[in-house]
Formats: structure tokens, sequence, C-alpha cells
């Protein structure tokens, strides 16, 4: 089992703080897919898509803490990287612009970078904060793509990458800091991570109007 701070002994509800603070994904959700037009679902069914990984996220989350099972940390694993996958394709798509032969050299590529990293670091897999660097660097080749095309994105990018940082930082502190802090960090990358995520979504819901607004500006 992979140890947290707040949880000391096996069984359900020994962490009742990392548990609850899954909760800050659902408000993340919620909020994300508010900004969305629910009469243009069909148009928009990958950001729909989006805020609903949101949301999953959270509830596999609040599963695998509240119980401690070991599969339910796969889950929350899959989860996670589920997001990662639609996020990552979404924005080549919208952002990007990227087609069919685009979207799969860039997939192709980031395949290769993922099974190098993880071939040269297979500790990186087990759930360590090491495993969470691709997604890192995933997130700063988004922002080099994104500041040729829009400015305000990138500027949402920029705020991500900090709060990624310093939710790996708060992470990789919680093991460490037990003899001083009882209840561990963890909870603090749950409210960083969900932030993050709101950030991501919600930068991206923002270039997809304005460039919608804009074509209706030149069609018009």
């Amino acid at each position: 089992m992979i140890p947290y701070c707040e949880r000391t002994e096996p069984g359900w509800f020994v962490e009742p703080l990392n548990t609850v603070t899954g909760l800050a994904y659902l408000i993340a959700s919620w909020q994300a897919w508010k900004q969305l037009e629910r009469p243009r679902w069909r148009e928009q069914w990958d950001l729909h898509l989006l805020a609903g990984l949101i949301a999953v996220v959270g509830f596999s989350s609040m599963l695998w803490h509240a119980s401690g099972i070991r599969w339910l940390f796969w889950l929350d694993v899959v989860a996670v990287a589920a997001f990662a996958v639609a996020y990552w394709s979404v924005f080549l798509f919208r952002v990007s612009r990227f087609g069919v032969i685009g979207l799969s050299v860039a997939w192709v590529l980031t395949g290769m970078g993922l099974v190098l990293f993880y071939f040269l670091l297979p500790g990186a897999l087990a759930g360590t904060t090491l495993g969470y660097l691709p997604m890192l660097m995933i997130l700063l080749a988004a922002l080099i793509l994104a500041a040729r095309v829009d400015r305000r994105l990138a500027q949402d990018l920029v705020l991500a990458a900090a709060v990624f940082g310093l939710a790996l930082v708060v992470r990789a502190l919680d093991p460490v800091l037990c003899d001083w802090a009882v209840v561990g960090t963890h909870w603090l990358w749950h409210l960083l991570t969900a932030g993050l995520l709101f950030v991501l979504v919600d930068g991206l819901l923002r270039h997809v109007r304005v460039r919608e607004a804009q074509a209706a500006n030149d069609a018009g």
C-alpha cells in the first residue's frame, strides 16, 4: 500500500482529510460544467468530457482514500491518466488545430516519450511523485504551442504549471513531514490539483469561445 501520512492503519475512513478534500474536484467539475452550452453538447462533447472527467478524478480519489483498497488506487491512476489523455487530445485539436495526421504524429511522439521515461524510471509507475513529471512536460509543451496562437491561454498555462509544480512539492513532502504534521500534506495536493484541472479546462473553454466569436465576426 502506498503510504500517506494520514493513513496509520488499514481499513475504511482512516484518512478523513484526504477523503473529504476529494470534493474539491467535484466543485471544479461543476464550475467548468456550468460554462458549457447544453444545447450544443454535440459540438462540445469533448469539452463536456473534460468537465466530467474532473468529477471522475474526484470520485476515484475519495474512494481510494476512504477505503485504502489497492485496486481503487489504480482506478484513481486511470482516472487521472484519462483526463491527461483527453486534455492533450482536445488541446491539440481545438488550439493547435491538428487534424488526424497531426494528432497521430503528436501522440506517437508523446507515447515514445512516456515509454522511454517509464522504462528508464520504472519505479515512477508505482504512484510516486516522480510518475507525474511526464504530465508536467506535456503541460509545458502545451504552453509553448499556446503562446503562438493565444497569449491569454498561455498565461493560464503558466499559472497551471506553477500550481502543478507546487502540488508536486506538496505531494513529495507528505511522507517526509509525518513527524511534524500528523495529517500530512497530501490533502493540499488535492486542493491544488483540483484548482489546476479547473484552470486547464477554464482556459480551454475561454479559448474556444473567443475563437468562435472571431469566426462569427469574420463571417458577418
